[in-house]
């Protein structure tokens, strides 16, 4: 029936609120056009631990309710329509890659003149950069990234692009992390992370972050010289860089080694969080800022006003002369036995950050004030759970949930363990206790949504249940988390999949 314009529709018995009698079409936010019907059978039971049950319930209650899940279908509709977006990309930039590869060949890349050869990707280059009024330098970069893409050894990446199984930026990943792999080597390196990058079961995708550390750890696997050998090279191009910003502002860089680089920047987030309190009005990247101007340039930093730093002394140790005293920083280090005792040259790793040389390792190992083997539950994982006794995780368990989550566990986030909060998944005030399979990481801005309620989590304890994004039953690893979008999609977020790190 048309009335003014507006779809009425009957009820759907698959659809006992009515949500399939609101206009989606004439305004983004629905439109009702007839009072919904409610289906008595809600009211007759329901199971205690249903989540989705629960959200029937609270839905049939009031109209407010009904109002919410319309909202939801649309958001869940847009949410669709971007990932579909994202993997025609994906088909486009395949097709760019391999228009740009005939264009060169055209321009003289297929020429028996080696000359023309030479000089036929500058060529094609140039075309591209008079077409699209782009910069050389940007158009060489693009050439450049086509050739590679389009070469022999990497047609599982090309055809998964051209599929739209794989986004742009995930394959530069891959094309990044084969520095180290000789040629004869890239056809094998490419079988291999391209089944990482882009895995049957699309919920075992790592973010961006995640994967970066799995294929560089590949890309170790089938480098001709050690980590330690490239390290040493490359090092000798250690710099600092200053960009100057709009409004007054720059871009400060370092290109250092990761374990310095990861050294500092634990230290910085370690001094800002001790800046925290009631009374302080700056945000944590304000105080990192600070905190890094006031300890390399504290006359300049005064010139700014940006005043001096004194930091919160914490243990029992005096704190030492200085801005930084008496705070603590902790890395997470894994290393083998083996590459301690000097039988192995294996890398160890930084958690949340990357692999370091085994020399780097030992250095990092020989000057720990501390060390901590851990042993785990086999069943579950857990270094020991607290249940109810007490709300604050022990350090134990802290550093455990370090080398497990690594990140903060939000979908796509990357936020390393050292500036991630341990949160009670089952809040600690609706009974939810300090153990490993209540507690996982979260970077500030990702436990707030999930505290004020926008997103929803909840601990798998041992297969998916119905109605999860992976089939019913199949076992999941300890600590896994199902995510329930406002949009009413579900995300399943994994521990990194790696063998337990050496401890």
């Amino acid at each position: 029936m048309d009335l003014g314009g507006h779809l009425l529709q009957t009820v759907s018995p698959a659809d006992p609120l009515g949500a399939d009698r609101w206009d989606f079409h004439a305004d983004p936010c629905a439109t009702l056009v007839e009072q919904p019907a409610v289906d008595p059978a809600l009211f007759e039971s329901r199971e205690a631990d249903d989540d989705e049950a629960d959200d029937l319930w609270e839905a049939a209650l009031a109209p407010s309710g009904i109002v919410a899940r319309a909202h939801a279908q649309r958001a869940d509709e847009l949410v669709a329509e971007l990932t579909t977006i994202d993997a025609l990309q994906a088909r486009l930039e395949a097709r760019k890659a391999m228009v740009l590869a005939a264009l060169t060949a055209a321009v003289g890349g297929s020429s028996e003149n080696p000359a023309h050869r030479l000089d036929a990707p500058n060529v094609a280059a140039s075309e591209l950069a008079a077409a699209l009024r782009i910069s050389q330098r940007t158009a060489s970069a693009a050439v450049a990234e086509a050739l590679i893409v389009t070469d022999k050894a990497w047609k599982p990446v090309l055809e998964a692009m051209a599929a739209g199984d794989l986004p742009r930026r995930r394959a530069n990943v891959i094309l990044d992390a084969a520095a180290p792999v000789p040629p004869e080597r890239l056809e094998a390196f490419a079988a291999e992370a391209i089944g990482i990058a882009n895995p049957p079961d699309p919920d075992q995708t790592l973010s961006q972050g995640a994967l970066k550390r799995h294929l560089r750890r590949l890309g170790e696997k089938y480098a001709r010289e050690p980590l330690s050998v490239r390290k040493e090279r490359v090092s000798a191009h250690r710099r600092v860089d200053l960009e100057p910003a709009q409004d007054g502002m720059c871009w400060l860089s370092a290109y250092l080694p990761l374990e310095v680089g990861a050294a500092i920047d634990t230290r910085l987030e370690a001094i800002a969080r001790s800046l925290q309190s009631p009374e302080e009005h700056r945000t944590i990247n304000q105080l990192r800022a600070d905190v890094l101007a006031d300890l390399l340039g504290s006359d300049a930093s005064a010139t700014a006003g940006i005043g001096s730093i004194e930091a919160v002394a914490t243990g029992d140790a005096p704190p030492s002369p200085g801005p930084t005293g008496g705070v603590r920083t902790e890395l997470i280090v894994t290393v083998p036995a083996r590459t301690l005792s000097g039988d192995s040259d294996s890398p160890g790793e930084i958690v949340g950050y990357g692999a370091i040389d085994a020399s780097a390792a030992r250095i990092l190992a020989s000057e720990a004030a501390t060390w901590t083997r851990l042993f785990v539950d086999p069943e579950d994982g857990a270094p020991l759970a607290l249940g109810r006794r007490r709300y604050t995780p022990t350090l134990a368990m802290r550093r455990f949930l370090g080398a497990r989550d690594r990140t903060c566990r939000f979908p796509g986030c990357d936020k390393p363990a050292a500036a991630a909060e341990a949160d009670h998944t089952r809040e600690w005030a609706e009974g939810g206790t300090t153990e490993a399979d209540n507690l996982a990481l979260l970077c500030p801005q990702h436990h707030r949504l999930k505290t004020v309620g926008h997103w929803d989590v909840r601990h798998v304890r041992s297969s998916a249940p119905p109605g999860s994004p992976m089939p019913p039953g199949r076992p999941v690893p300890p600590g896994t988390l199902e995510w329930k979008a406002p949009s009413g999609r579900r995300y399943l977020t994994y521990p990194e999949g790696d063998p337990a790190p050496p401890f």
